[in-house]
């Protein structure tokens, strides 16, 4: 399926980032799972019934890299170079760089009909 997309260049580093306009159920679903899986539940004593036993706080950036990782199509530096799409790639970059990536992805807001 082709989906559109915007080029964004980064500030810092002068890449070029070919970032979807919008994610497909299946990567939104993935970038959810990893809140869910993040969390550790155990059964209560009293009642049986499941209780909340701690969260990952590391869920966050996993899923800051993930929405990033999945918005990018391509990726290119100075010298029209393609450069791989990573989480190291994305732990790289320049904060200001990163934070440009992020305000180019794809709305979180769900459309309303």
């Amino acid at each position: 399926m082709d989906r559109p997309t915007k080029n964004v260049t980064l500030p810092i580093s002068n890449m070029v980032a070919e970032v979807y306009t919008y994610y497909l159920r299946g990567e939104r679903k993935a970038i959810e799972a990893i809140m869910l899986e993040s969390v550790n539940w155990k059964t209560s004593d009293k009642d049986g019934k499941p209780e909340m036993a701690g969260v990952d706080a590391s869920y966050r950036a996993k899923m800051e890299d993930k929405a990033v990782l999945l918005a990018i199509k391509s990726l290119t530096n100075s010298n029209k170079e393609s450069v791989e799409v990573t989480t190291e790639t994305l732990d790289n970059l320049p904060d200001e760089d990163f934070a440009t990536l992020q305000e180019a992805l794809p709305s979180q807001q769900l459309k309303k009909k």
